[in-house]
């Protein structure tokens, strides 16, 4: 949000600031009384809406480290809110720092907690920030600001004290790794030279003795110290403190370069050092929020309602881009189409002007295609001998002694019968001799009555018989015959039949051996 409300409120005095778009459009400083909160409500009436951000800067701050087992979920929120109650009861301004997990086996989790111990020191800004209608983002303690900064100003040291003074009094900020880690604020500096170098020995030292206490830092080990001079007047100071040993480095960063660095305006600087505090929080609030649910209610209320508009941007969007896709296939379709009958106009006028060049048709159009369907019809119905022809020699090579006198061939819906003679069954005979012989009802199918004899026959039937009968089953084994019938044998051994006749036609018959086989093939062969 481009329109913020930012305070640093301190026991004498409050600091605040309109922000807009990218940087500090007004500040103005309020003290901390009656007088003060109505000039601050006067002040809020120019800001509108926007959304507030409170940074409280005093003595009753307190924070604790403490480790936590490892926990997630409804458990790690149950863990922390009885540690918070067991620290603070006195107040609602708390808040719990994840500070990564420890390294020995347990893996157990650090916390920074953080409290303000006077909530009536922010209480009655938050009352007039609520009467005017604005939003509360968070609350912070103006000590966690400065993290921020270092990077900003090129403080790079391990183990450093952040020295700001303020009206209030000297706020001292331990950093170590980059990390926070204690944070006071004690009397403000004196105006005389000497005093304020006194004093601020004085104050080094009990600060570095306190952190000494919390095991934050050694008194053996040097400590930077960088001043945050803002009216250049602590350059002098800074010198004597530095010259003076007490195992401190001592650095000053002035006007000049708070202003450049920071890129804060002149005339905010010299209001106050609390407006580089300001646009820090404005740019990138701290992590640790102390404000409770019922005071941020109201900003989580706008995030939900931002949350809403984006969602329904969002859809919006996808919206028109899938209405634009649906008009641009719409009209890629429409040229398509113009496209194909184009061609197809242009297809047919071609075909007209051939077709005018042909000669005239001997009939119509329908006979034509009557025509062509007919020969389509006629030509699955052709057939060719030359399929029966093959299969009967394969069944005739193995077997010199049969003499074919005639084939006899048909494609047909009829079957042939033996033209003279009674039929007589050989063995297998009436039977197909495939099991997979079709009806005759199924079609046409090819068929033929192959008449033939045994040369030279010697007067032996029996062998004779045999004969023919191998070569019926040889044709019956040919995977494209449907039947094979022998219908007439050298000799009828039917035992109906009556025996008559006499020796001398006997005689007669006695050098021929002759037969007939009717053989169906499959159809569709």
């Amino acid at each position: 949000m481009a329109n913020k409300i930012l305070l640093c409120i301190s026991s004498l005095q409050t600091v605040a600031a309109h922000w807009r778009g990218n940087s500090i459009v007004r500040c103005e400083v309020f003290p901390n009384d009656e007088s003060g909160l109505e000039a601050f409500a006067e002040f809020l009436k120019s800001t509108g809406n926007a959304l507030a951000y409170v940074a409280a800067d005093t003595v009753e701050e307190d924070y604790r480290f403490d480790t936590l087992p490892h926990a997630t979920g409804s458990d790690r929120a149950a863990l922390l809110d009885r540690k918070v109650r067991q620290y603070y009861r006195s107040t609602r301004f708390v808040s719990a720092l994840s500070r990564g997990r420890t390294s020995d086996k347990r893996r157990d989790d650090r916390y920074l907690f953080a409290a303000l111990t006077n909530p009536g020191l922010v209480d009655p800004w938050l009352t007039a920030i609520a009467h005017h209608g604005s939003p509360v983002a968070g609350v912070y303690l103006a000590s966690m600001l400065t993290a921020a900064l270092l990077p900003k100003l090129g403080i790079t040291q391990s183990r450093v004290l952040i020295a700001a003074p303020h009206r209030s009094g000297l706020r001292l900020t331990f950093y170590k790794g980059g990390e926070f880690f204690s944070s006071r604020l004690t009397r403000a500096i004196p105006q005389d030279a000497n005093d304020a170098a006194q004093m601020l020995v004085t104050e080094l030292s009990n600060t570095r003795m306190y952190l000494s206490t919390l095991n934050l830092d050694s008194i053996d080990e040097p400590l930077s110290v960088v001043f945050l001079d803002r009216d250049d007047t602590l350059g002098a100071v800074v010198e004597h403190i530095a010259a003076g040993g007490h195992g401190l480095d001592c650095t000053s960063i002035n006007r000049a370069t708070l202003e450049q660095q920071l890129q804060i305006s002149p005339q905010y600087l010299a209001l106050a050092l609390e407006t580089i505090y300001l646009r820090s929080m404005a740019e990138m609030p701290p992590a640790a929020n102390l404000a409770p649910a019922t005071i941020t209610a109201g900003h989580r209320l706008l995030q939900q309602k931002y949350a809403i508009y984006a969602a329904t941007a969002a859809l919006g969007a996808a919206g028109m881009l899938w209405t634009g896709y649906n008009l641009w296939s719409i009209h890629d379709a429409t040229q398509d189409t113009a496209d194909v009958a184009r061609r197809t106009a242009a297809a047919q006028l071609q075909y007209k002007e051939i077709t005018r060049t042909f000669p005239a048709a001997p009939t119509t159009s329908d006979n034509l295609i009557k025509a062509v369907n007919l020969y389509q019809q006629v030509v699955k119905l052709v057939r060719s001998p030359q399929p029966m022809m093959q299969l009967v020699s394969r069944a005739m090579e193995s077997s010199p002694e049969i003499f074919l006198q005639e084939i006899s061939w048909q494609y047909g819906m009829d079957r042939p019968e033996a033209t003279s003679g009674t039929a007589v069954a050989a063995a297998r005979t009436n039977k197909p001799a495939n099991p997979t012989a079709v009806p005759e009802s199924e079609g046409f199918r090819q068929s033929g009555i192959l008449s033939g004899e045994i040369r030279p026959f010697q007067g032996d039937y029996r062998a004779a018989i045999e004969s023919v009968n191998r070569i019926a089953e040889r044709l019956a084994r040919d995977p494209a015959v449907a039947d094979v019938k022998v219908t007439k044998l050298p000799l009828n051994v039917n035992s109906e039949l009556t025996l008559s006749g006499n020796t001398r036609d006997a005689g007669e018959q006695a050098g021929v051996a002759d037969f007939k086989i009717v053989l169906t093939l499959k159809p569709n062969v």
